[in-house]
């Protein structure tokens, strides 16, 4: 019989993330050797072929099929040699995907009904995705501010959706408190520590399509701390089985308006923006802070901030340069790698994996004010032969 699980009980005492550990069921090399089996089954499964590191087991998954993303190349920028991991093509388009998966499947495993959390909306929207193909009751609490794209595909999704006349933090403690009540289990990120284990696939992903080479740095959006501590985790383990020599460099962006993790990382780092663009890293209270900060001093990391004309500025160069459209929050890593490397930042011969965290189609308010900076005005059909020449031959931007 298993113990059930409560809010209270994923929770540590000093009021952190728990950090969750278990024996490897076997060697090193069998389990090195099986993560290389490509049969079809095992594409399939995405990220449940890595199941001997991970805490539930893989008959409880969803019949969505959550990970196998690409790594995209996206070539050379001054003799750095750039990557994306996009995290778009998963069910939901996010990567929080990963983390709602294993979840709802522990939710599953020991008979959960309900799963509550709190969200700024990629991770309410990937819960309400996976929790439908589970047939699992989700209720999300989300701040008032909420975009409208990430609202509508909470709802269609069809959670039950509260929006909280305050931050995310208020929409935290309303989470824990009503999970408590319901005796649901609180997927809130930074509180529930199966979130990390989730996510951390995407890093042993990583290793696998560099085949089995960790990348020189993995360029991270932050706002909770959970994904950061997250890709720490999944190459931590990979070194500690032995199938890695090194884990790689992280370095965490944060918006100018919530920069807790990386002020605490590095005091000499300035925020100060009353607002931003970029809401799914719009978090000054981050729930992961500690394991954050950690993640950045064990992988001798860096931080950065980025404000929101080089996020705005970001987005529109990864659509328009590589054809990748990412949300605000996503594209701030881009933003950061790009101010960085403009400071001479990276070594030549450096391998830079940026994650792309989320679509740009769950919130369009920066492609928008850009397209209609951008709009001509309409051509009539008779003079359709203005435009057999282009005005200006084509460049890379």
């Amino acid at each position: 019989m298993h113990q059930k699980i409560t809010a209270r009980s994923l929770t540590c005492a000093c009021g952190g993330n728990l950090q969750l550990m278990q024996p490897l069921s076997v060697a090193p090399e069998a389990l090195r050797q099986s993560l290389q089996d490509a049969t079809p089954d095992k594409r399939q499964r995405g990220m449940w072929r890595y199941e001997a590191l991970l805490p539930v087991a893989a008959k409880w998954r969803s019949h969505l099929q959550v990970g196998a993303t690409p790594l995209l190349d996206l070539g050379e920028i001054q003799g750095i040699k750039l990557w994306l991991k996009d995290e778009t093509r998963n069910p939901s388009g996010s990567l929080k995907d990963r983390a709602s998966e294993l979840v709802l499947a522990l939710a599953a495993a020991f008979d959960i009904d309900e799963v509550v959390m709190a969200s700024t909306g990629n991770a309410a929207a990937s819960l309400a995705a996976i929790g439908a193909a589970q047939k699992t009751r989700v209720t999300v609490l989300v701040p008032r501010d909420i975009p409208v794209a990430k609202l509508a595909q909470i709802q269609a999704f069809g959670a039950e959706v509260h929006r909280i006349d305050g931050p995310y933090a208020a929409a935290c403690k309303v989470a824990g408190d009503l999970a408590q009540a319901r005796g649901a289990l609180n997927r809130t990120t930074g509180l529930n520590p199966f979130t990390r284990e989730g996510k951390k696939t995407c890093a042993l992903e990583i290793a696998q399509q560099m085949n089995w080479q960790s990348p020189d740095w993995l360029v991270v959006p932050t706002g909770d701390g959970n994904i950061l501590s997250a890709m720490a985790k999944g190459f931590a383990d990979l070194k500690a089985c032995g199938i890695l020599q090194r884990v790689p460099r992280l370095l965490a962006v944060q918006t100018a308006a919530a920069t807790t993790i990386a002020q605490s990382f590095d005091s000499s780092l300035q925020g100060g923006a009353p607002e931003t663009c970029a809401d799914s890293i719009n978090v000054p209270d981050p729930m992961d802070l500690q394991a954050a900060v950690q993640a950045l001093h064990h992988t001798d990391g860096q931080a950065v901030v980025v404000n929101d004309a080089e996020i705005s500025e970001a987005v529109i160069q990864m659509a328009s340069r590589f054809g990748v459209f990412l949300e605000p929050s996503s594209a701030a890593g881009y933003a950061g790698f790009e101010k960085l490397q403009q400071q001479g930042f990276f070594a030549a011969g450096e391998q830079v994996v940026l994650l792309g965290t989320g679509t740009g189609l769950k919130d369009l308010r920066v492609a928008i004010a850009a397209a209609e900076s951008q709009t001509q005005p309409c051509l009539h059909p008779d003079d359709w032969q203005s435009l057999a020449t282009p005005t200006a031959p084509f460049q890379e931007h």
